[in-house]
């Protein structure tokens, strides 16, 4: 199981964070990922076994790990994709924190059909105009994100007069205002709009609309 925590995290938080889950391993340096050996295959458990631990503060204010098995993640991201017809094509612009559910959609859903995660480095992770070029660059197809985010997008591109070649926006996390979908639709025309939510509990988005 993987529990995400942010660099910008206060370092006595974090510290909580890592003595409440028992953490066993620190993963911090992405050099030594790269030069390891990569497994032989995939490793195979149960549907029922801990695929993620992600930490909200509750009402007070103390990190709290909500555990999720495979099974309720898999669930989810199966049901997308197959309402999106995602494939090898496809490519999601991951603009979520990895401490944040939606990430998980973004990582995942792509990666369990042969497609690929589009990353944001942290020097732009606030920076609309780069995730702009990032997503043109690389052919971005689907974005999963909260509403402002997507509103900056569209900013940008209105402001430079660009398109954005996004076939599926999926929104969660918070209020969908009217104004986003004929927005979206000036700039990306034919895209898939939908408004989704749910908790971290129950395993990313729930409804669909």
């Amino acid at each position: 199981a993987y529990l995400p925590v942010g660099v910008d995290q206060p370092a006595v938080r974090r510290d909580r964070i890592l003595a409440s889950a028992g953490a066993r391993i620190v993963l911090d340096d992405l050099s030594a990922a790269a030069t390891a050996r990569p497994a032989d295959g995939p490793v195979t458990g149960p549907d029922t076994a801990l695929a993620y631990v992600l930490c909200t503060s509750g009402s007070t204010g103390e990190p709290k790990g909500v555990e999720m098995p495979h099974a309720a993640a898999v669930n989810t991201i199966e049901d997308l994709n197959d309402r999106l017809g995602l494939g090898p094509g496809d490519r999601t612009l991951a603009l979520s924190a990895l401490e944040f559910d939606l990430s998980v959609y973004d990582i995942f859903g792509p990666l369990s059909t042969g497609g690929a995660v589009i990353c944001v480095d942290e020097e732009h992770r606030r920076d609309a105009a780069e995730w702009a070029a990032l997503a043109r660059r690389n052919h971005a197809t689907v974005l999963n994100c909260v509403p402002a985010l997507l509103d900056m997008l569209l900013t940008v591109a209105e402001a430079d007069g660009g398109g954005l070649g996004l076939r599926a926006v999926l929104l969660g996390g918070d209020r969908v205002t009217l104004d986003l979908p004929p927005r979206l639709a000036a700039v990306a025309p034919g895209c898939r709009f939908a408004g989704l939510g749910g908790t971290t509990q129950t395993a990313i988005h729930s409804p669909w609309q």
